[in-house]
This record gives C-alpha cells, sequence and structure tokens, in this order.
C-alpha cells in the first residue's frame, strides 16, 4: 500500500507538495537549530499550497458539512469572538491568522486522507523520529557519557534534546516526551495494522524500542500514560491476532520493569502529580470569577508556589481553555472531542480510524496534565492535537457517506 500511495504521489505534483510541506511541519522541530521554528518552510511548503487547495474546491464546503468539522468551526468562530472582547491579549487579527491555518492544516490531513497518501509523510515523520531518538540516545549515553543511574535522570538528566548543535531540542521533556510519544502510537499501528515482509520487522522493532526508550527517559508521567492509553486503544481494537501478542507481551515487559525496579515506582507515586495539585484548586477556587466569559484569549493563570516559583498556565489544557475562553469555549472544546471520537469509534472497522482513535486517545490523556495552549502558532503541540483531529474529520465512511452526508 505505500508503494502504490508513493506512486501516486509521484504522478500528482500538487499531492506531493502537500505531503511534502506536512512531513516539513511534522520533523521540522528535530531538523531545525535556528530558532526559527520552521516558519518560512511551513509557509511556503504547507499552508500555501493549503490556501490554494482551499480555493481551488471552492472553500471545501462539503469537507466542512459533518458534526465534527461544524463544531470545529463553532470553536474557532469563538476563539476569535473572544479575542474581540478588551480584556482579551491576543489580537482578533491574529487569531483570524490563526484560525485560518487550523483549518488549512486539517483541510490539508483530511485531503490527504482521502486520497489515501497520507501514509506517505507520515510514515517518513516516524522513520525521522525513530533515527533521533536513537541518535539522542547514543550522543547522550556513549558520545557524552551521561550516567543512566535513575537520580541522575530523574533531577537534571530528562531527555529534551539531541544534544548536538542544538538539533532536535524541544526545549523541555514534557513536549519532548508527547512528540515522540506519538510516533510511538504510529509506529506501533504500522505493526499491528499492516501486512509486513519478514525482513521488516526487526528494524521497525528497532525503531520502536528507540522511541519508547526515549519517551521513558523523559520522566514525563504525562507522556508515559498517553503513550501507554493510545497504545492500548490500538491492541485492543484491532482484530489482528499479532495485537493481542503484542498486547501481553507489553503487559508482561511493563509488568516485570515494574518488578525489577518497584523502588523507582514508589519514589514515582510519591512524587504524585508533581505540585499540579495545588495548581488546579487555585483554579477552581477562581472559578467563580471566570466561569462564564473566560479571562481572554491568551490570559495566563498565574499561581505562585509559598517556596517563589510562578507558573504561567493551569498545566492541564482542559482548565487553561476554560480559564481563557469561558464555559461557551469548553463546551464548544468537549463537543469537539466527543464528535470527532465518535466518528472515529463509529468506523473503527477501518483501519485508519483505529489509528485516528489511538491518537485521539493519546491527546485526550495528554491534556488532562499538559499541554499549555492549542491555539497558537504551529508548534509541537499540533503533532499532538490537531493532527488526530484533522484525522477523524477526513475519515471516510463506505461510499463517503456518513449519517447521510458526504465526509470529503
Amino acid at each position: 500500500m505505500f508503494s502504490s500511495s508513493l506512486r501516486t504521489l509521484l504522478s500528482r505534483p500538487g499531492l506531493a507538495f502537500l505531503s511534502l510541506g506536512l512531513f516539513v511541519q511534522l520533523s521540522g522541530f528535530l531538523f531545525n537549530n535556528d530558532g526559527s521554528h520552521r516558519a518560512t518552510q511551513v509557509y511556503l511548503l504547507l499552508f500555501l499550497p493549503a490556501l490554494i487547495l482551499l480555493v481551488a474546491k471552492r472553500c471545501a464546503l462539503s469537507f466542512w458539512r459533518q458534526p465534527c468539522a461544524q463544531v470545529l468551526l463553532a470553536l474557532l468562530a469563538w476563539v476569535v469572538l473572544r479575542s474581540c472582547f478588551g480584556d482579551s491579549l491576543k489580537a482578533p487579527g491574529y487569531l483570524l491568522k490563526l484560525v485560518l491555518l487550523i483549518l488549512l492544516y486539517v483541510l490539508v490531513i483530511g485531503h490527504l486522507l482521502n486520497r489515501a497518501v497520507i501514509e506517505v509523510p507520515l510514515a517518513l515523520a516516524v522513520l525521522v523520529a525513530c533515527c533521533f531518538a536513537w541518535l539522542t540516545l547514543i550522543v547522550q549515553f556513549v558520545v557524552l557519557d551521561k550516567s543512566m543511574a535513575y537520580e541522575v535522570l530523574r533531577s537534571t538528566g530528562r531527555l529534551r534534546e539531541l544534544g548536538w548543535h542544538g538539533f532536535a531540542n524541544l526545549s523541555h521533556p514534557v513536549p519532548a516526551g508527547l512528540y515522540y510519544g506519538i510516533f510511538t502510537v504510529l509506529l506501533l499501528s504500522v505493526l499491528v495494522e499492516r501486512e509486513l515482509a519478514a525482513w521488516a520487522w526487526l528494524p521497525l522493532m528497532v525503531g520502536l524500542a528507540g522511541l519508547l526508550v526515549y519517551v521513558l527517559f523523559t520522566f514525563s508521567r504525562g507522556a508515559w500514560f498517553s503513550t501507554l492509553a493510545g497504545s492500548l486503544t490500538l491492541l485492543l481494537l484491532s482484530p489482528h491476532r499479532r495485537a493481542r501478542v503484542m498486547l501481553w507481551v507489553g503487559a508482561l515487559l511493563i509488568l516485570v520493569m515494574m518488578t525489577v525496579f518497584w523502588s523507582r515506582v514508589e519514589h514515582e507515586w510519591v512524587l504524585g502529580t508533581s505540585q499540579r495539585g495545588p495548581i488546579w484548586l487555585s483554579w477552581l477556587a477562581r472559578l467563580p470569577d471566570f466561569w462564564v466569559l473566560g479571562e481572554g484569549a491568551g490570559a495566563r493563570f498565574i499561581y505562585q508556589y509559598p517556596w517563589g516559583d510562578i507558573v504561567y498556565h493551569a498545566h492541564s489544557q482542559y482548565l487553561q481553555l476554560w480559564f481563557e475562553y469561558g464555559i461557551g469555549g469548553f463546551i464548544l472544546f468537549l463537543l469537539l472531542l466527543g464528535t470527532a471520537l465518535h466518528k472515529a469509534w463509529r468506523l473503527r472497522a477501518d483501519p485508519a480510524a483505529r489509528v485516528t482513535l489511538a491518537t485521539l486517545v493519546f491527546a485526550l490523556v495528554a491534556m488532562v496534565s499538559d499541554i499549555s495552549t492549542v491555539f497558537t502558532r504551529p508548534n509541537v503541540y499540533w503533532v499532538v492535537f490537531w493532527l488526530p483531529i484533522g484525522l477523524s474529520i477526513g475519515l471516510q465512511a463506505p461510499l463517503g457517506k456518513l449519517q447521510g452526508r458526504p465526509v470529503a
């Protein structure tokens, strides 16, 4: 199937250009080391062709005529409208531009999925992530000879960058763990859902091992649980026998690791939510002040610990979104997640829908304790959140119908 998708791309320059743009957006976080955040490349290779696609398809009206897409439009409209209030830190013009970028991103993902070629940029991005995961492990623990002792890793050695000339620098272990975690789920879907040649299993398993070790060594428990939840969703939904085998093997490995490293597990349990509890309690105490309309687009949730440290967001995307956009934005956000999950669940007989469900579950879990905002310029969290949303909207029922309506 990959070869047929590749042939389609080679014969369709427009699709090839969009695929290249998506690949650059997904993998540019690893290649760029100059602080430009891939702005020029992503705008020229992804958003400009996507805008041309939108115009050529006359706004792709049929693509948006489905519940999850309509809820997305309503949510983004509220985000822009809320920025018009005087207390918002983000200007309406800025958020209007951002909303357009999100819509273009979702459209590209859906279009490539509809044309059965999205596996090419996703597979290439997974390959790059595997290579950089292993390169990071080699540079950090072989070239730089950093200690692998738990106490050192947990305090100062959490992975977040390659460690060579600023490449693959994701700034913090949490986004690093989530970024590599979503690719772990995508690679697992290849192992579970695709019929592979015998020779392909070894390199894919080696790549999966590198991703898993990287995620483990970020010591981001949000990334751990997100990766576990997404992987479990995929393995439990898949009808293939190898999914059951991998489920039992994975459960056995986790049990062995917990037994061998039980003292470390106890320490992680004692750490609990890493002081998120007081932040969430502070959010709850302030809820009467902002629950209706929110504090405004881009507002910071500031909390100071008794010892002086300050945080600037609620450390939960659900709480932060309610804090900024009020109960209306929060309900629309939940409706978006619910309709996207419902659509993917209804189509779960399709392997693409099962992968979409797994990535959606990954995002849902990740947003409980991590992700500061999804309404910003293209960043790591777009891969974690908007990619699954785009996959869900792009899914097609048999004959392109879902509840009697065209979905693309």
